[in-house]
């Protein structure tokens, strides 16, 4: 589709064609300045991206273990984040538990410390855990 020019209408003015032609011009202006103010704020604006390849915007399907092992704190709770927002999706009538940061942090420290978890999809460790949760937490 795309912009298009306008089109006088045989009776049409030439001040309406003129205003209306106007108006869209000051309209993309206003676009350019609005869009002029979201710029990098640097490092307080930034957002942490998460570990993993990303697909559809979100990682949860694609991180493995191999993507947890070498990142830093930020990006691993981005990671959480990421995955805690697919598994416990709130528009699929499930009612599944989340983990908490910590119990996410520590579940997938446990399994990817071995070397043989190296493919592991967090996402799967993750849900998993999450099945068993309040079986866990009420044993505790």
């Amino acid at each position: 589709m795309g912009w298009r020019k306008p089109r006088r209408t045989p009776g049409a003015s030439r001040s309406a064609f003129l205003s209306a032609r106007a108006a869209g011009s000051a309209s993309a202006v206003l676009v350019v300045l609005l869009l002029g103010g979201c710029g990098d704020d640097g490092e307080a604006g930034r957002e942490v991206k998460p570990l993993g390849p990303l697909l559809a915007g979100s990682v949860a399907h694609l991180a493995q273990c191999k993507d947890w092992v070498g990142g830093s704190r930020e990006r691993k709770l981005a990671t959480i984040e990421d995955i805690r927002a697919q598994v416990n999706r709130r528009d699929t009538g499930i009612d599944a538990p989340a983990l908490s940061d910590e119990e996410a942090l520590g579940l997938f420290d446990r399994a990817c410390s071995n070397s043989f978890a190296r493919s592991f999809r967090l996402y799967v460790l993750y849900a998993r855990a999450a099945g068993f949760a309040p079986l866990t937490r009420d044993a505790q």
